[in-house]
């Protein structure tokens, strides 16, 4: 028995040898293939990082082309060929690509790509144009930017000159009485895809759980704001403080009218307009239009008197309305080439149930209002101001409309008191545009619910007032509100579009340097 115990003792022991040896080699085996894990993985990190570095580089080295060989008196001639042989053909190895082959004017649209040796691909759309820097922004101003309440900025950036003011109170007008409403402060979308961009770093703010932040029409407790602080003043996202480095190029709409009508026949190119002031350029434009009017138009000129079923005549290069112009039509086509005049005021006014369709670039040296359901493909400036009420402003044949006005800009009663779903924010009716005003401009998305798909600009100072929830109605002495928490439930949406311009190249101010914008990059 004692032989019989010994031996089975000996079995147990090489049984538990076998499966310890067993256990060990799994963990080994598990060790070696988790490092193994490890390293493919870290190889796949530093091709993918080496491959959006490339990408980086690429863009860098177009903007760096772009600074270095352009010149404004460059032809188009040239400037294709140096497209091509310095960009497209470079001689880093950098894959560019032209994206829009189409476009025949100084706008291009390239693709810059980068694959890794495992065959993951990385791409970037860089877009050079000759555009005004206010397109690049969601919102901005030259002079002082502010933005009480729940602004949020779905796609885009921010940019303020002089100074920006925040706070978490919105002003509106009730019967002809100023009041406020207590909301958030503004949002972003996310922190890694929005920028703020000030040229001095002069941020002022006021939060109501402290102290009002207005007294009627006049703010009261706006402290300063350290940069590091940025956060403190939105709700729940805040942007990445930046620089531009690169140089703003301003929209000067007076002198860029007088070079429109210089090009339609209307002014003689021969004559001098530099040294004018704005009163004498104002005065020859009025002027200059009378005596074509009283001569019957001349051989780059037509003479209107309806707008319907204009003939676009190949041999007539403009069209001049010299009236104040009343257009609720169905649709109002002229080539992108030519310019319609209208000396006067002009009022877009969609009294119907169907849309409007205008496709047109036209100057009108009077005020402009808009109202109804228009869709524009259109590119307008304006000598006075603009007026925009009860409206949906959609983009025709994948266009938009960029509208740039001297005088004050209004944008008032859009979508009043309606609540849209904050799940689906493309369900209601937008203005898809850029609004630009040289002067000053304040916006009020308290009843109102607005969403700008394009951009909002000011030379002067720009305010916007938003509240973040639903307004359902309101009584004999004020709005009813309900709060909402969540950002996207604000009553005031930005969705800058960076591709929004490439239709309206031609009718873009001409400006003495190209931008070069990057749009985000996309793993393919």
């Amino acid at each position: 028995m004692i032989k019989n115990e010994k031996g089975s003792t000996l079995l147990v022991v090489l049984l538990m040898i076998l499966v310890f040896t067993i256990l060990g080699l799994t963990i080994l085996s598990a060790s070696i293939g988790g490092a193994k894990r490890t390293e493919i993985r870290k190889e796949s990190i530093v091709e993918n990082l080496d491959a959006i570095r490339n990408l980086n580089e690429a863009a860098a080295y177009i903007k760096k082309t772009i600074k270095l060989e352009y010149t404004p008196e460059m032809s188009i001639e040239d400037y294709n060929q140096m497209i091509t042989d310095k960009i497209l053909n470079n001689k880093l190895n950098y894959q560019i690509t032209n994206d829009r082959p189409d476009l025949k004017e100084f706008t291009r649209v390239l693709l810059v790509s980068s694959k890794t040796p495992n065959g993951q691909s990385y791409s970037q759309t860089v877009y050079i144009t000759p555009m005004p820097s206010f397109l690049k922004y969601a919102i901005g101003s030259r002079d002082v930017l502010t933005i009480n309440g729940s602004l949020y900025i779905k796609q885009g950036n921010i940019y303020a000159n002089k100074k920006l003011e925040i706070s978490n109170q919105a002003r509106y007008v009730y019967n002809n009485i100023s009041k406020t409403v207590n909301t958030f402060f503004p949002s972003v979308y996310n922190k890694d895809n929005n920028f703020l961009f000030l040229e001095n770093k002069n941020i002022n703010y006021c939060d109501y759980r402290m102290k009002n932040c207005y007294n009627g029409s006049t703010n009261n407790t706006f402290l300063p704001l350290n940069i590091s602080e940025l956060k403190n003043a939105f709700d729940p996202h805040a942007p990445i403080y930046s620089n531009d480095d690169s140089e703003f190029v301003e929209v000067d709409i007076i002198k860029t009218f007088i070079e429109k009508l210089k090009n339609s026949g209307i002014i003689d190119p021969k004559v001098r307009t530099s040294n004018m002031s704005n009163a004498d350029l104002l005065n020859l434009v009025n002027t200059s239009i009378s005596s074509l009017y009283i001569k019957g138009g001349n051989n780059d000129v037509q003479i209107l008197n309806s707008f319907n079923n204009i003939e676009n005549n190949p041999l007539t290069k403009n069209y001049l309305y010299n009236r104040d112009a009343y257009i609720d039509i169905n649709k109002l086509t002229v080539d992108k080439t030519k310019w319609l005049v209208i000396n006067g005021d002009a009022y877009f006014e969609n009294i119907g149930n169907d849309k409007m369709d205008v496709a047109a670039n036209i100057l009108v040296t009077g005020n402009v209002s808009i109202k109804g359901n228009v869709a524009f493909n259109s590119t307008i400036y304006v000598l006075g101001k603009t007026t925009i009420n009860n409206v949906n402003i959609s983009g025709l044949d994948n266009g938009e409309l960029i509208l740039m006005t001297q005088k004050d800009l209004e944008i008032a009663r859009i979508n009043k008191f309606q609540n849209p779903d904050s799940t689906n924010l493309d369900q209601v009716n937008s203005i898809k545009a850029f609004l630009y005003t040289n002067s000053a401009a304040v916006v009020y998305a308290i009843g109102s619910y607005i969403y700008i798909d394009g951009g909002l600009f000011a030379h002067g100072n720009l305010e916007v007032n938003a509240f973040r929830g639903t307004v359902p109605g309101a009584d004999s002495t004020d709005l009813t509100f309900v709060t909402k928490s969540d950002e996207k439930a604000s009553r005031l949406i930005i969705k800058n579009n960076k591709k929004l311009f490439i239709n309206q190249a031609q009718g873009l101010p001409k400006v003495d340097q190209l931008e070069v914008l990057t749009d985000l990059m996309k793993k393919d």
